[in-house]
């Protein structure tokens, strides 16, 4: 390789390097979209059904249509079955965490990744206008640092070939 080609290499995996650097991934980037509500009076055993049946351990609750509170599955065996409640007994208002924290669409990721660990949570609402547009879980978060890593070492990598 000549000393050109390598410089143009260089050039092109530098560029790519200072994008990933200043890339700034929003929280609309990264949710799952247009996760479906349950209102607060559904039975609980309802609810454990379509959440099963979806195939997701939350389901966001609201109260005449507008998000007030999640119920995850914690919530199920912590509040009804160590108990030993009958889940067709209860509602998911019932049960439901209604302190719901909430990021913006533009919310960069950063702040995001921040606020789930200072409150020590899994899952938060996208919502705009008090309309919820998506959720990410921590699954979301685990994914795009897999992207970023999977990024950042084909940058280097490329470093390896010159």
């Amino acid at each position: 390789m000549t000393a050109v080609h390598i410089q143009i290499e260089f050039d092109r995996v530098l560029n790519i390097a200072i994008k990933l650097r200043y890339m700034v991934l929003y929280a609309q980037d990264i949710m799952q979209k247009a996760h479906s509500t349950l209102s607060a009076s559904v039975k609980a055993s309802n609810a454990a059904k379509i959440m099963a049946n979806d195939h997701q351990g939350f389901i966001v609750v609201d109260i005449n249509g507008v998000p007030a509170g999640m119920v995850t599955e914690w919530d199920f065996i912590s509040k009804i079955i160590s108990k030993g409640i009958n889940p067709d007994d209860v509602t998911l208002g019932d049960i439901m965490q209604s302190e719901l924290f909430s990021v913006e669409p533009t919310t960069p990721t950063e702040k995001v990744v921040t606020l789930m660990n200072e409150r020590g949570i899994r899952r938060i609402p996208v919502m705009k206008n008090g309309r919820l547009l998506g959720v990410i879980t921590s699954k979301d978060i685990l994914r795009i640092f897999r992207d970023y890593m999977d990024n950042l070492t084909e940058v280097i990598s490329r470093f390896g070939d010159i």
